[in-house]
């Protein structure tokens, strides 16, 4: 009973060692910018106590150029932002869980310790006493490989493990509020001052003229249809030769579309140079020739028109010179 009434005093002193315990990790926690705690192999084991109030989560990674880690430089960022998303808590709710990261350089000992061949690894080391405790709860290793390097699945993980959940942070970048008015008003200004350049531009006949036969001729060829249905540029044909033409009338190439969309502006070019530039020949010699030349144009253009849809399906029973 005395022995007892002896080491009163140091009972009611655990309490006070455990608390300033957490008041070090809390301490060091808030001077660093994003709450994430540097250790080595020291600070693991000790940040890592078995009387430990409050839980941890721990990323080993290997950031130095010597390791040549490139998934440790692309996950720390990731770490960090999850890290300053819980340092936003009230102190109070704060102070139950911290980030700490150790590298492969400052903790070797830790690394032959876990067994740890690979980096990075993130573990959950929940509380150990007092009232966060949880007996069900064992350390638990983050899946990189499936969930992947970017912040917000870590932060969802860490979300349903954490003793209060918190809100993902992602810091608002001042720049786009400054630049895009800036490169706005910069861009009025330019046109503006370019006004007698631009203006005659918008309202010529030719110029709309010409995007809308050049929009016309890229719908028409299959274009978009390419792009949906992302079609390969060329294929291997018989005895392995290129082939740019898909047989029958459901199948393209990308190289079989732009020989159709020039045929078309081909076509496109005659229709407009007899029914616009022959006409304003001042010459009747000129335009009998122009008028001759151009036709041939047409039917010759039409004709390979037809002769790539007999290669297409030959079934088709329509020719015209080939």
């Amino acid at each position: 009973m005395r022995f007892l009434t002896l080491l009163a005093p140091l009972f009611a002193l655990l309490p006070i060692g455990l608390a300033a315990h957490a008041e070090h990790w809390s301490a060091l926690a808030s001077k660093a910018r994003d709450g994430v705690i540097k250790l080595d192999s020291e600070s693991y084991e000790d940040i890592l106590a078995l009387d430990r109030e409050y839980s941890v989560s721990v990323v080993l990674t290997a950031l130095p150029a010597q390791f040549k880690c490139q998934p440790c430089h692309d996950f720390d960022p990731s770490f960090h932002q999850v890290a300053a998303s819980w340092k936003r808590q009230p102190r109070h709710i704060r102070d139950k869980h911290f980030f700490a990261k150790l590298d492969f350089q400052d903790g070797q000992a830790i690394y032959q310790q876990l067994g740890l061949t690979s980096a990075p690894t993130v573990m959950f080391h929940p509380a150990l006493a007092g009232p966060n405790r949880n007996n069900k709860l064992s350390v638990v290793t983050y899946e990189l490989n499936r969930n992947g390097l970017t912040a917000p699945p870590l932060h969802s993980w860490l979300n349903n493990l954490t003793p209060a959940h918190f809100s993902f942070y992602k810091p608002v970048n001042p720049l786009h509020y400054i630049g895009i008015p800036i490169a706005v008003i910069a861009m009025g200004v330019s046109l503006f001052s370019l006004r007698k350049l631009l203006v005659p531009l918008v309202q010529s006949r030719i110029v709309w003229g010409t995007a809308s036969i050049i929009l016309i001729l890229t719908f028409t060829s299959g274009h978009m249809w390419n792009k949906i249905k992302n079609a390969p540029y060329v294929a291997a044909g018989p005895n392995g030769k290129i082939s740019w033409i898909a047989g029958g009338y459901q199948n393209q190439l990308g190289l079989e579309s732009q020989v159709v969309g020039g045929i078309y502006g081909l076509l496109a070019f005659s229709i407009i140079a007899l029914s616009v530039f022959i006409p304003n020949q001042s010459s009747p010699v000129k335009q009998r020739i122009g008028v001759y030349l151009w036709l041939a144009m047409l039917i010759v253009v039409f004709s390979l028109l037809i002769k790539l849809f007999r290669m297409k399906n030959g079934g088709y029973p329509f020719a015209l010179l080939f």
